[in-house]
């Protein structure tokens, strides 16, 4: 499953990377996080609750900076298990940043997303609208912290 998508932040590309790689700044964006310990400059664990269709549960992770050009890119690889189901989840995301105007940033992000087991049995469309619905609370957080 691929989720891509634009956010307009008005903030200099400098300014959101340096939020974006900050764990603490970051992870206050991301709905349903319930605890993030840094392995490394590169490397975090943590566990997030979730809602996918009729199951509930939380997902043990480990996400990796595996590639980044700071101020403009960066790719992370999270990988996951479903504490409810043991359904496996890897995603692959691309992040580029790109100065559009004077202190406007556009965040392009391509998440390319595999599940497997039972959450996978609900099908694509379950899955995209959980994810749409979670992007765009992070979305929503991310620009009241960045532009207020």
């Amino acid at each position: 499953m691929i989720l891509e998508g634009k956010i307009e932040i008005r903030a200099p590309a400098a300014e959101v990377w340096a939020f974006l790689i900050d764990m603490d700044r970051f992870t206050s964006c991301m709905p349903g996080l319930e605890r993030v310990t840094q392995i490394d400059d590169r490397t975090f664990e943590g566990v997030v609750g979730a809602t996918v269709g009729p199951i509930s549960g939380k997902f043990n992770f480990r996400s990796t900076i595996v590639d980044s050009t700071p101020p403009e890119a960066m790719t992370v690889q999270t990988d996951g298990t479903d504490s409810v189901t043991k359904s496996a989840m890897g995603a692959k995301l691309d992040v580029k940043l790109a100065e559009t105007a004077e202190k406007t940033t556009e965040l392009d992000y391509r998440a390319d997303i595999a599940i497997k087991g039972r959450l996978a049995i609900l099908g694509d469309m379950v899955l995209r609208a959980t994810g749409a619905l979670l992007l765009e609370e992070f979305a929503r957080r991310l620009k009241e912290k960045l532009e207020t």
